[in-house]
């Protein structure tokens, strides 16, 4: 949108042509195009991922899922997160308003930036945050080499 300088009076009716125009061209396409003003999509589940001397550790948004609707998997340097949100039910004789919450089946995998020993991998889960630890294997982690 642009913004109104009205720094000079003679140029007024030109700037109101301006926001005119403007206006009918948002309206022409949001008709055909939908609404111009798109929300941002996100990928679910969102991630932080922080690698450490050790170990990498990533922490997933999952609200409202529970352990057991959860899959976690490393292959080939990969980490996958997987799962699935359950459709809520509303009682008889109720309609949503809203329904932004997305429901279905999910799948996030992203490269691990180091080898992983995958026997140490550990995850725990609270208030809908997935915490997982994914230990550096020996190869991957820093050594110091001395001078001979």
């Amino acid at each position: 949108m642009l913004v109104r300088i009205e720094r000079f009076p003679g140029t007024r009716s030109l700037v109101n042509e301006l926001f005119d125009f403007e206006r009918d061209i948002d309206s022409m396409f949001g008709r055909f195009l939908g609404t111009t003003a798109r929300p941002a999509v996100r990928t679910y589940p969102a991630l932080d991922v922080a690698e450490h001397e050790n170990e990498t550790v990533v922490v997933a948004e999952v609200p409202g899922l529970n352990k057991k609707d959860i899959k976690i998997s490393v292959l080939d340097g990969v980490l996958t997160i997987s799962g699935i949100r359950k459709e809520r039910v509303l009682p008889e004789k109720s309609s949503w308003v809203r329904n932004e919450v997305g429901t279905g089946e999910f799948s996030r995998s992203i490269r691990l930036p180091h080898e992983v020993n995958t026997s140490s991998i550990s995850a725990e889960m609270e208030n809908g945050v997935l915490r997982i630890v994914l230990p550096k294997a020996e190869a991957a982690k820093p050594r110091e080499i001395s001078i001979r």
